[in-house]
């Protein structure tokens, strides 16, 4: 009898951490972003650039935030992996991003995204580089997930495809994956 107790009371064991686990994990909120034109980004913005630190650094991304918005963007990275600039004009905050997000010999076109509050309303806007298909095998080579946090802080952590990844560093993408946790 006591043979039998310790699987089942181990398996309970093993079911309540999963279950504790999971709970932890579903507890973020992640923002959606919808496709956006270039011309509705008006108001002053405070610009993240992401990025662009090496001749194939192709993790590399703009996102503007409203510079009087209620939302808090914090880049989940090294302080060495991007910078800001703050109170830039729509128009302006667009060029910026448009070119620094475009140095790279693989650049196609942008792809602009509004970023989406649960709500529904536009906390933010983000532009990307997509890529030439035979260079990397997908024209979009990133993630880049939004958390909602609390006290409205959104945390951004952006990274690449696993398999462009690869594709760039062979075996060695584990080690560069693990260098920008």
């Amino acid at each position: 009898m006591k043979t039998i107790r310790k699987p089942v009371s181990l398996f309970f064991g093993m079911l309540l951490a999963c279950f504790i686990c999971s709970a932890c994990a579903f507890n973020q909120s992640y923002i959606q972003t919808k496709g956006a034109e270039k011309a509705e980004i008006t108001g002053n913005y405070t610009v993240f650039l992401y990025g662009a630190h090496h001749y194939n650094d192709i993790a590399t991304v703009a996102i503007l935030a409203p510079t009087d918005g209620p939302h808090k963007f914090d880049i989940f990275a090294t302080d060495w992996a991007y910078r800001s600039v703050k109170g830039v004009a729509g128009k302006d905050a667009v060029a910026m991003a448009d070119k620094f997000v475009s140095w790279h010999s693989s650049f196609v076109r942008t792809q602009t995204s509004k970023i989406l509050a649960p709500s529904g309303e536009i906390i933010g806007y983000e532009i990307r580089p997509l890529y030439m298909l035979t260079t990397f095998g997908k024209e979009d080579v990133m993630y880049v997930d939004y958390l909602l946090k609390e006290h409205n802080r959104i945390e951004v952590h952006i990274h690449l495809d696993h398999d462009v990844e690869k594709k760039l560093y062979g075996d060695g993408a584990n080690k560069v994956r693990d260098r920008h946790k």
